[in-house]
């Protein structure tokens, strides 16, 4: 049997709307998946089931080293981007929050 997972709702926050939270919930969906290695899976999963918070998820060592390595390869990514495919993305995720 599949495990159950926690819904985009469980990640409203001050700050952050119905939109942003989905955006969060896809991501550990992503995540959970396996894309960026078995630490960040691990630690999706944990979050997605309920038995561990988003907020503490990100203070585990082991999880923070994690995400830090794979923001880091986004951010290399994004660099390497030219001007137009950069705001050719950004258009698209503004799209995909609703706030473009």
């Amino acid at each position: 049997m599949a495990e159950r997972w926690v819904g985009p709702e469980e990640f409203l926050a001050p700050g952050r709307d119905a939109a942003q939270a989905r955006v969060v919930h896809e991501a550990l969906r992503h995540l959970a998946g396996g894309g960026a290695g078995e630490v960040l899976q691990e630690m999706a999963r944990e979050v997605l089931s309920g038995r561990v918070g988003l907020r503490e998820a990100v203070r585990v060592g082991a999880y923070a080293e994690a995400l830090g390595e794979r923001a880091r390869a986004v951010g290399e990514v994004w660099r390497a981007m030219t001007p137009e495919e950069r705001e050719r993305r950004a258009e698209e995720a503004r799209r995909d929050l609703g706030t473009g």
